[in-house]
């Protein structure tokens, strides 16, 4: 019975180390909603996929990595748009993973960077001059 108890005590530890707040709440690809003032079908295009034909507003998943000045190109056969530039924050979580999880779980989060998100959730699309 000992033993078992030691056992669960250790994998319980084990688990906590490795775990990490931003990581476990934010994982993933963040989800950012693009909107603007028109209403023909567009296509988005981000690092993680292409969303063909879509009304907007629409929400799409964005690399994790390389926040800050990831790109999100926006195509109609009607209009042209500027690229959507996205640029990071701190995740806030990643506080609470420093005072809790300590340098594993803040290192964790530094190796899938939940340490960053897009800075606004909505981004508003641009037509592009006539130049």
């Amino acid at each position: 019975m000992k033993s078992i108890i030691k056992n669960v005590v250790l994998a319980t530890i084990l688990v906590s180390s490795f775990s990490s707040c931003a990581t476990i709440v934010a994982g993933g690809s963040p989800k950012i909603t693009i909107d603007g003032d028109t209403k023909e079908p567009i296509t988005i295009i981000t690092e993680k996929q292409t969303y063909p034909n879509v009304q907007l507003p629409y929400t799409v998943q964005v690399n994790r990595h390389h926040i800050d000045g990831q790109r999100i190109q926006v195509q109609s056969e009607k209009n042209s748009y500027r690229d959507v530039v996205l640029e990071k924050k701190v995740n806030s979580w990643t506080w609470g993973n420093i005072l809790l999880g300590g340098l594993i779980g803040w290192s964790v989060d530094l190796i899938t960077n939940c340490v960053a998100k897009p800075s606004k959730p909505t981004y508003f699309i641009e037509k592009k001059s006539n130049e």
